[in-house]
């Protein structure tokens, strides 16, 4: 047996111990103030942050079910490996304790305003001051993507991307300037409430008619639950939150096209204390995505579709769309 020398054990010793110390230094975990408007009366946070010597350029937030405890997503890796791909902070998200239905609708902001002052503690705490102007992305589920669509309605012009899970009520119905600039996916279950689908559906179809790059997926086979939509909700965000920051290539005009020719869009103050944006944020150009056949799953460059582009599903990249494609076929 070959004996390890007391100056390399040392340094082993002492290696695993500011690796560990690494680690510990990613995780936030804390319990914020009450939300008395809206009657919750547990709300707490965690936040991760992946190890990049480089600013970081936004915040992931994540949003669980009706009363449920997001934090532990904050550690989920398959989250966190996206957000050290786009350089993305995370934090995970606890709204508990309390009534079950206002603050899912957030008339006030109160919830929203909560996750402003969360991105700004993980800033601070984490030594990121950057995170403080830079824009959020959203995943929420049921509850959770009722939050999220809050958000998108208060502070419009923060969100850089979307992405939802069986919510309940889509993108909500309000349309504040700069909400149809957000690109959001929705994925929702056939056999869920239908109710549910058909508020979702209406909302998400009067977005599309104002020219909005929102995506759906109605799968057959799911209710309720998560599911497979993950698959899709991921690399949505991924190739939406780059279009946003890099901003398109001008594709050629086409006359047949269900969107508007877009142009830049810049960040500016908004209400409640979140300020300007340090970064501009891209509007969409859809001719330079990809479309999805909602009946038959074929998906094509958005100029190579052979469907009715009016009906076409908008997505951002073919990773996207092939994932689209596959979670709507199982």
């Amino acid at each position: 047996m070959k004996r390890i020398f007391p100056s390399l054990l040392l340094f082993l010793v002492t290696t695993v111990l500011m690796f560990t110390r690494i680690i510990h230094a990613q995780d936030y975990d804390w319990t914020a103030d009450a939300l008395p408007g809206v009657k919750i009366n547990t709300v707490a946070f965690k936040g991760w942050i992946p190890t990049s010597q480089q600013p970081l350029r936004g915040t992931l937030v994540l949003i669980p079910g009706r009363h449920g405890d997001g934090r532990g997503m904050a550690d989920d890796q398959h989250w966190q490996a996206l957000a050290t791909d786009i350089r993305f902070a995370i934090i995970g998200c606890q709204f508990t304790n309390g009534e079950p239905f206002i603050y899912q609708n957030d008339p006030q902001g109160e919830v929203a305003r909560s996750i402003n002052s969360a991105v700004e503690r993980l800033a601070k705490e984490s030594n990121h001051p950057e995170l403080v102007k830079a824009p959020l992305a959203f995943w929420g589920t049921s509850a959770g993507s009722n939050v999220s669509a809050r958000y998108c309605i208060h502070f419009p012009k923060r969100v850089i991307a979307f992405a939802s899970s069986k919510g309940t009520q889509g993108p909500s119905g309000d349309m504040p300037p700069g909400k149809a600039e957000i690109p959001m996916f929705f994925a929702l279950g056939a056999k869920d409430n239908p109710e549910w689908i058909k508020s979702s559906q209406f909302n998400i179809g009067a977005g599309i008619k104002l020219h909005a790059p929102w995506a759906l997926a109605l799968q057959k086979n799911e209710g309720h639950d998560v599911g497979h939509s993950l698959d899709v909700a991921i690399p949505f965000l991924k190739a939406a939150i780059e279009l946003r920051f890099t901003g398109p290539a001008v594709a050629p005009s086409d006359s047949s096209s269900i969107f508007k020719t877009q142009s830049p869009s810049f960040g500016q103050t908004t209400n409640g204390g979140c300020q300007t944006l340090a970064v501009q944020l891209h509007k969409i150009d859809p001719h330079t995505g990809w479309l999805g056949n909602p009946e038959t799953y074929e998906v094509a460059r958005y100029g190579e579709f052979k469907g009715d582009k009016n009906k076409g599903i908008w997505l951002p990249d073919e990773t996207t769309a092939l994932a689209w494609k596959q979670y709507l076929e199982q």
